[in-house]
């Protein structure tokens, strides 16, 4: 795999990792808020709903005692009216506290609420009829004896319907909090995995490509340092790095080579300077000798205080000539005489 290959699947890995805990977030989040939504708008009104259910039925008792209490049969009869009204709110409140149940013990305990619902009117109805036919005595007697009992039956199964909607009430909520609790675990979990992953790939990358090219630095400033040029990096893989070894250790070849060459060359012109029977010297800028010169110069002129010094010192010195005089300009007449002679 080249560094190209390896730089682009971690990039890609980097856009997965990111993505897949960007989805898990939204996707989490989602489904918290239709569990908030379940029970802010499902649960938690529909047990505030069986809780006015038994204010509902409290109602109900006192429109039936006013019935039975009322002085006329008018008044008994609108009574009774107002009642039929109340069994009907109570009735569709039960239903919408069924369809509402999210257990099998909540729709049960709501049926059987409903039948005694049923039953509890029936008696009612029977009194109702008693008081309109104007036995009053009778009408008491059918309230205490069955109204009075099929109202307790009534309270006790709302009371077991909010105590079951309570728990469930309870039991959402504790649902919802575990839920937001394990998904920012997950979410923890998954983007310190997802960091560690990513920290490995870039270590592997790391060794792959800078620690290749830091051996290689360190090589060519023990070269230049050592000038040692028999280094070499090892190359053990076949990418763009593998590749940029081989034409360092190439490169490197290449100036071993040279500098061999050089190097004999210089030895060649050595034993030239020193066995061959002349005088030979180089020439700096400025006329002065450079270092290197043959032997037998040094025996010609008799010293070897040559390098470095002016050329025409070295050759004339000793040879007793003086600055050259200045000529004056011959008269006129005298030049004549001398083209004459």
């Amino acid at each position: 795999m080249t560094v190209r290959q390896r730089i682009i699947l971690l990039i890609a890995l980097a856009f997965a990792a990111l993505g897949g805990i960007g989805g898990f977030a939204l996707y989490q989040s989602q489904k918290g808020a239709r569990e908030v939504k379940s029970v802010t708008e499902g649960v938690v009104p529909s047990t505030i709903q069986s809780v006015e259910l038994a204010g509902q039925l409290k109602d109900i008792q006192i429109a039936t005692l006013s019935m039975v209490a009322a002085p006329d049969k008018e008044t008994a009869q609108r009574a009774h009216e107002e009642l039929s009204a109340r069994k009907a709110g109570l009735q569709k409140a039960l239903q919408a506290q069924r369809e509402q149940a999210d257990s099998a013990a909540q729709r049960g305990l709501i049926q059987e609420a409903q039948a005694s619902l049923d039953n509890y009117f029936a008696a009612i109805d029977d009194t109702a009829r008693f008081k309109l036919a104007g036995q009053q005595e009778a009408a008491e007697a059918i309230m205490a004896a069955t109204v009075d009992q099929y109202l307790r039956e009534q309270g006790q199964m709302l009371e077991a319907v909010q105590v079951e909607k309570r728990r469930s009430k309870d039991q959402a909520i504790e649902a919802l909090n575990q839920n937001l609790t394990d998904t920012s675990a997950t979410l923890a979990v998954v983007t310190v995995v997802s960091v560690l992953g990513l920290a490995f790939i870039g270590y592997l990358l790391h060794r792959q490509i800078v620690h290749p090219i830091g051996e290689m630095e360190a090589k060519m400033t023990a070269i230049a340092t050592s000038q040692d040029f028999t280094l070499r990096v090892p190359v053990t893989r076949q990418d763009e790095i593998g590749r940029s070894l081989m034409a360092f250790n190439t490169m490197v070849e290449k100036i071993q080579q040279s500098s061999e060459l050089v190097r004999q060359k210089s030895a060649d012109i050595q034993a030239m300077l020193h066995y061959i029977p002349q005088g030979i010297l180089t020439l700096q800028p400025g006329g002065r000798i450079h270092p290197e010169f043959s032997e037998h110069l040094a025996t010609l002129l008799g010293t070897r205080d040559i390098a470095g010094q002016r050329v025409a010192d070295v050759v004339f010195a000793g040879a007793g000539l003086g600055p050259t005089p200045r000529t004056r300009p011959w008269p006129p007449s005298t030049r004549a005489s001398a083209r004459t002679r």
